[in-house]
């Protein structure tokens, strides 16, 4: 069945994929170049992520092949802002943005395949499998092609991560910012003569130091999960074909003056609320946060990224936490059994295991615009170590979590019906920060408590499949029953 997308919130620059620049109050569906207008991309299977920056999107999307005997290939879309080229060249050139005295008549409110030279960076023949946005940045996990029965005795390449776009605090991974103690180094850092900022920059994850020795010598690397919020980002990586025999490592780069990407305290799953005096303002290329073992408590699962904080999912159910506490979004020592984690700019999201019984997602930190899904408004979880729990009605019973998506202050929630319940569509359920319609209600007032945002009419929908968050933004992934 085919596919179609929807969005809502704030557009400025045409990163709902309108072909508007206004913000929209209401999920309407999102427009692909060359397509007619609601219609995703030829033989598009699935989209596999959507990631938003301050004003740009990145859309993944799997693309089925004509040829039966090859496999699906993957496709990179985006819209919005390209100043700063966190879209690639040939889109900063080509695209007109709002506002411009430009005559370029290709407008950055569509989403347009990005056209992205990776033979000049010996990528030629790789997939993209991942992405990530940061404020004005765009992070690209590319996989090798399949190495055929005749390179036997070929060693298996890396993994590698393609950064975008602006590197004002590191964000980019690639190095060249001034040393930590330089006064400016936050407000005025410039980059160092080299490395050269280019187009597409690939980070070094191999020069990261594991115990003194380069992860180059490890074997070779596969990123199983990259996390971007505004000027950090966290990987977890893997050697190759090691899921099972404790090589993993999570490791971060950009903005880290208050402990984000750094190791947490030794024998502490989240650190205090003091700033450790021995954390750089910024870090420009991989450091080691986390070692992964054996053990279900050093074996991590997945991460989540705020504004000034880091949350690590393990697999035994707890979470590590790093970086700031002010708000309250560290207040997770008391959570276990959780299965997965997301967070907004000062907030920590978990949904924990419930068995089918009361709510199963977990909130803690700032609240100013109901972003913790209570019922209130206004106070930060800051003292208190215990978690909210978002009020979800009764009539959700039929329905089971399928997703968590978090915002910059908002949050998605996507349910999916029981098995018993199998005539019941799915349903989103969305709370917090609304300014600019990102809700998508037809109003910019905040939920202080979970509403359902989609279907909301009466008139059949297509069913919900997929939900994403952004800045300000909101994305829902729908299927269109054939012959629609």
């Amino acid at each position: 069945m085919p596919l179609t997308l929807l969005s809502s919130g704030s557009n400025a620059h045409g990163q709902l994929g309108h072909s508007s620049c206004e913000d929209s109050y209401t999920f309407q569906p999102c427009n692909f170049q060359g397509y007619p207008n609601g219609a995703l991309p030829r033989n598009t299977v699935k989209i596999l992520d959507v990631a938003t920056g301050a004003n740009h999107t990145i859309a993944l999307l799997e693309i089925a092949s004509d040829d039966a005997t090859r496999g699906a290939t993957t496709e990179i879309w985006g819209c919005g802002d390209g100043r700063a080229g966190q879209l690639g060249a040939r889109y900063k050139v080509d695209v007109s943005q709002p506002g411009s005295s430009s005559s370029l008549s290709n407008s950055s409110d569509v989403f347009r395949k990005l056209e992205l030279p990776l033979h000049e960076i010996g990528l030629e023949g790789y997939q993209c499998k991942l992405v990530a946005a940061g404020w004005e940045t765009t992070h690209l996990v590319f996989s090798p092609p399949l190495l055929r029965a005749s390179d036997s005795g070929t060693p298996q390449p890396n993994d590698v991560i393609v950064s975008m776009g602006a590197d004002a605090w590191g964000d980019l991974g690639i190095g060249g910012k001034p040393p930590p103690n330089m006064k400016s180094q936050v407000k005025k850092a410039k980059p160092k003569a080299t490395p050269t900022i280019r187009e597409l920059n690939r980070v070094p994850l191999g020069d990261c130091l594991i115990n003194g020795s380069p992860l180059s010598t490890c074997g070779a690397l596969v990123v199983k999960s990259i996390s971007a919020s505004q000027h950090h980002v966290l990987v977890h990586l893997r050697i190759a074909g090691s899921d099972a025999k404790g090589k993993g490592w999570i490791v971060g780069w950009g903005a880290a003056r208050h402990g984000q990407i750094s190791p947490p305290p030794t024998g502490t799953s989240s650190p205090s609320n003091a700033i450790s005096p021995k954390s750089s303002a910024i870090v420009d290329t991989p450091q080691l946060v986390l070692i992964e073992g054996l053990d279900e408590d050093t074996r991590y699962l997945a991460c989540g990224v705020g504004s000034q904080h880091s949350v690590v999912l393990k697999a035994s159910g707890a979470l590590v936490g790093l970086g700031s506490n002010r708000k309250g979004q560290l207040n997770i020592s008391s959570l276990s059994n959780v299965t997965a984690i997301g967070c907004t700019w000062n907030g920590t999201y978990a949904v924990v295991s419930s068995e089918g019984k009361g709510c199963p997602v977990r909130s803690t930190g700032s609240n100013t615009h109901s972003q913790l899904g209570c019922g209130e408004t206004g106070e930060s979880r800051t003292d208190s170590g215990e978690c909210c729990q978002p009020v979800f009605p009764d009539s959700l019973q039929s329905h089971q979590l399928e997703k968590l998506a978090c915002g910059s202050e908002h949050v998605l929630t996507l349910w999916k019906t029981r098995k018993s319940c199998s005539t019941l569509s799915p349903e989103v359920w969305a709370w917090g920060w609304n300014e600019h319609g990102n809700l998508g209600l037809g109003t910019t007032v905040d939920a202080p408590a979970p509403v359902k945002v989609y279907p909301n009419f009466q008139a059949p929908a297509p069913d919900a499949v997929d939900v994403w968050a952004g800045s300000g933004t909101s994305w829902i992934c729908c299927q269109i029953p054939d012959g629609e």
